[in-house]
């Protein structure tokens, strides 16, 4: 009996059992105003109408009076933009079929949190040139943990993350894998998370799955994070090595004397940070790496000693890395010697080294075409470009610049440069802009325009839209309120990246990107 009316009951449901997730789930709390609504699937529907009002309602008549948002699909799922954070939603689904029959989902609720970074008295992206073209792209700022409309208008913002409060710390390379998710680096460790915020993949670090990483690693991750196509993970990591000095020094004249051991063999040895480029796969387990501290022991940094036998450099400092899968190479920027180096992938072949060579008696560190540079990309016409912080000239006044440069045709060539765009800065009085510094961060990035979206980073993060032809397309100043001084200032930031409203639809619905 029991049997038989479990199978009616199934029966009469089973027209308007979902296929796909209700979301958003009940009581919610989202981070974003452009919302993924995906419903049940019934048979025969011929449209899904998506209404939503503003307010907490349990009742229609209320819930009638005050719809806001009215959308009507053919298929199960709509995305729809709420005007505002900090509010409850109530929202349902109207199922019409081929018969012109109506059928009304029950009432579901959601809230949109307000968070500091969306909250327009305490922070803010302040447009400093309207969008003369591009007006329907998105763009990540990590200074503001925030993703913009191209008017300033908030759309997106990253919650608290493992424990860590969103006001401790600013996230690094924050952007969109092109794979549904979206990845950044925080508190030295690598991030992906899904639309809504939930960690996905985190990178080890000195947690239990640590052992899979070699000791010479160590747990900071630092500057680019970047999800390849293969669904594999590429970072940047550290390790301490040791490299022996040469010749007797006397090392209570050491300024650093923590970075002096002595080995088993009685040979003073000198600790030296170093970069390395770590693959992992969604185990954690290390597939493939890039050792800096290998390359440059074959190399004239080698060499580059001070007059008692310490190493000059005790930190190359890499700050960004970019791996041209079709072409299966990766360009690293090392900023405290002006380098960038190309090499072949897998192999792990250097195939080029950017930047002036140390030449024996010469301590001097310069590189003409750039300085300190950052966030190293190429180009659809094959050029790399790069956010030169141009520190070697800061003192004469010389600001950052972005440049476009050509390879060469053969391993012992150099690079050319095709183009180049000196950043300026906007509404600043000479008191402040004495004060600026671009020692640190910046970034470059391609549209499909061929125009480039610059963060010029540092203290003075301002987000800028350039073409060819040198021309500002758009501009605008991340800005955070001062309770001490009461006024707007500008936010310290690092990087920012764009995406189209076809990225923005892949992390709403946790899909890959389409291909065209």
């Amino acid at each position: 009996m029991y049997k038989g009316l479990i199978t009616l009951l199934l029966l009469l449901v089973a027209p308007y059992c979902s296929i796909a997730q209700l979301t958003p789930a009940e009581g919610r709390a989202l981070s974003y105003r452009i919302i993924g609504f995906s419903f049940p699937n019934p048979k025969n529907t011929d449209r899904y109408t998506l209404e939503i009002a503003a307010g907490n309602y349990n009742n229609e008549d209320f819930f009638q009076k005050n719809i806001i948002i009215t959308q009507s699909s053919r298929k199960n799922k709509i995305i729809a933009e709420v005007p505002s954070f900090g509010t409850p939603y109530t929202w349902r689904v109207t199922y019409t079929d081929d018969h012109a029959s109506v059928t009304k989902s029950e009432l579901h609720h959601f809230t949109t949190v307000m968070l500091p970074e969306v909250n327009k008295d305490s922070a803010r992206l302040r447009i400093l040139t309207p969008a003369i073209k591009n007006k329907d792209l998105y763009v990540f700022v990590d200074a503001s943990k925030t993703l913009y409309t191209m008017d300033g208008t908030p759309v997106w913002c990253i919650q608290p993350v493992e424990g860590i409060p969103t006001r401790v710390l600013m996230p690094r390379d924050l952007k969109c894998s092109g794979l549904g998710t979206i990845t950044f680096m925080w508190n030295e460790q690598a991030y992906e998370i899904n639309y809504d915020g939930d960690v996905l993949w985190k990178e080890p670090g000195s947690g239990p799955k640590s052992k899979k990483i070699t000791q010479k690693i160590t747990s900071l991750h630092h500057h680019e994070f970047t999800r390849l196509s293969n669904g594999h993970y590429m970072t940047l990591g550290m390790e301490l090595v040791n490299w022996e000095v040469q010749g007797t020094i006397d090392t209570s004249k050491v300024r650093f004397k923590q970075r002096l051991t002595v080995d088993s063999n009685g040979k003073l040895q000198q600790k030296v940070f170093c970069g390395k480029i770590i693959e992992f796969d969604r185990d954690h387990n290390i597939v493939w790496s890039w050792s800096a501290a290998d390359y440059f022991k074959k190399s004239d940094m080698y060499y580059r000693r001070l007059p008692n036998g310490l190493f000059r450099i005790g930190n190359t400092h890499e700050n960004a890395f970019y791996f041209d899968e079709k072409a299966k190479v990766i360009y690293i920027s090392f900023r405290n010697i002006h380098r960038v180096i190309k090499v072949q992938y897998p192999s792990g072949k250097v195939l080029n080294t950017y930047g002036e060579l140390y030449i024996p008696g010469n301590q001097e560190m310069k590189n003409d075409l750039f300085c300190g540079q950052h966030n190293v990309r190429r180009s659809q016409d094959g050029y790399l470009y790069l956010f030169n912080n141009n520190g070697c000239n800061r003192l004469c006044g010389q600001l950052p610049t972005i440049i476009m440069l050509q390879e060469p045709a053969t391993s012992k060539g150099q690079l050319k440069k095709v183009w180049e765009y000196e950043c300026t800065l906007d509404s600043m009085t000479e008191q402040e802009q004495a004060k600026l510094r671009f020692e640190t961060g910046g970034s470059v990035f391609e549209l499909p325009d061929r125009s480039i979206l610059c963060c010029m980073a540092g203290n003075y993060s301002k987000v800028f839209i350039v073409n060819r032809d040198k021309k500002i397309t758009w501009s605008a100043l991340p800005e955070q309120w001062s309770l001490t001084e009461k006024k707007w200032k500008a936010l310290p930031g690092y990087r920012a990246s764009i995406i189209t409203r076809q990225e923005l639809e892949s992390l709403i619905w946790g899909e890959p990107l389409k291909k065209k």
